[in-house]
């Protein structure tokens, strides 16, 4: 969509619905988008307290299988989309019998879910689309380490399970041979470990006449204890040209898939830079959670732009630099955890996302902080001092928020 065009929304219109299969932080963020384009949304959710729950027009409490929800989000709802990817086959193979009878629209497309949810289907999909990706082995259950030690993938190796893994679950690095008597028993993976790379993530968003956006690649930092993300720097602190080839292959893969959403597609990039997809994700990612604040259109918007038929918005920076830290919940965050989610103005151009989870447990993702500044350094310095506030017991969320109903 060219520069200056007018953005579409829905006003005016017969109310138009959108279904989310799935209620945390990333279906609250696309409520609150859909909200803003007049769309209204229905979650289904499991978790009667969930974070989605704040912001949805509509909530269905109840499985994701519970195929009486499924009738109700069906009846009521044009379009259905996913906040994340491990969605029971019953569940999808429903929604499937209801696109082919013309009843509702499902994007990204159930096909598409169901080769990216596994592993091993999206590894091997990559692979026969000649999509660059690192050489990979399929295990079981009962691989045995001594068939591993046969192979032509030795460690250093990372083992994956083929689903169910995020925010570093159902990861592990193998770094030696002994280490393969650590090998998890399930359905599973391996591939080389690319020791000391950089990890980086391109969102890419494509509508349902196949037009493709993609914001600037950003790169990926980790917590090493939880294997976790914990910082996002754009641009990606990577030279340009690789940037460019990291936006080139990531559009490439969307592109193949012939899907409409958001995707994220992170790659490895080497020392010598090459460039490896390691996976695709069908939906909203952490990765771009720094669009809310940097980019004039986030990328919560866009997916609903792309899977409600409306045309894409321009990709807008809002500064030279941005820098997300994930808040992986301690006791020094106590300060913010209200349990209802908000957003605060920390300091100028450093904005707190908390995400209203009921529990705050140790690791857990409760919310992040995105800051601007003229460069990865300054803003980096800037999201730093945010966090600082937090710890330091200055900032009373709760409090603040009497205070503004008592106005």
């Amino acid at each position: 969509m060219a520069s200056g065009q007018a953005i579409q929304t829905t006003t005016g219109r017969t109310p138009r619905w959108l279904g989310i299969i799935g209620s945390g932080q990333l279906g609250m963020l696309l409520c609150d988008a859909a909200r803003a384009l007049d769309i209204r949304t229905m979650v289904l959710s499991d978790d009667p307290a969930a974070p989605a729950i704040y912001s949805a027009d509509a909530v269905l409490v109840a499985s994701m299988q519970d195929p009486r929800a499924l009738a109700s989000m069906l009846q009521q709802c044009d379009t259905i989309t996913f906040e994340f990817e491990a969605v029971p086959d019953t569940t999808l193979e429903r929604l499937s019998r209801a696109v082919a009878r013309g009843s509702v629209s499902v994007h990204p497309a159930v096909a598409t879910l169901q080769r990216l949810k596994d592993k091993g289907l999206q590894k091997t999909w990559l692979r026969e689309s000649q999509l660059p990706t690192l050489p990979f082995t399929l295990t079981d259950a009962d691989t045995a380490a001594d068939e591993l030690r046969a192979g032509a993938i030795q460690p250093p190796l990372v083992q994956k399970t083929r689903q169910g893994g995020y925010d570093g679950k159902g990861v592990q690095i193998l770094l030696e041979d002994a280490d393969l008597a650590k090998l998890w028993p399930v359905p599973g993976l391996i591939e080389p470990a690319l020791i000391g790379c950089t990890e980086v993530a391109v969102v890419v968003a494509r509508d349902t006449l196949g037009t493709t956006l993609a914001y600037p690649p950003v790169s990926m930092a980790f917590d090493d204890r939880l294997n976790a993300v914990s910082t996002v720097t754009y641009p990606a602190e990577v030279a340009p040209d690789i940037r460019a080839a990291c936006t080139g292959i990531a559009e490439r893969a969307v592109n193949a898939l012939a899907a409409a959403g958001v995707f994220a597609v992170e790659l490895f990039v080497t020392a010598s830079g090459d460039i490896f997809i390691n996976e695709i994700s069908p939906r909203v990612h952490n990765a771009g959670h720094l669009t809310l604040t940097a980019f004039e259109h986030d990328q919560f918007e866009q997916h609903v732009r792309a899977v409600m038929g409306l045309p894409l918005a321009p990709i807008k920076p809002l500064a030279p630099a941005a820098v997300m830290l994930n808040l992986l919940y301690d006791d020094s965050m106590a300060p913010a955890h209200t349990g209802e989610p908000y957003n605060m103005e920390l300091e100028p151009q450093v904005m707190l996302h908390w995400y209203g989870k009921q529990e705050a447990r140790d690791g857990r993702k409760m919310g992040h902080i995105t800051a601007l500044g003229d460069s990865p350094t300054a803003a980096l310095a800037l999201a730093h001092a945010g966090l600082a506030r937090i710890r330091s017991g200055e900032l009373r969320p709760a409090r603040l928020r009497e205070q503004a109903n008592a106005r």
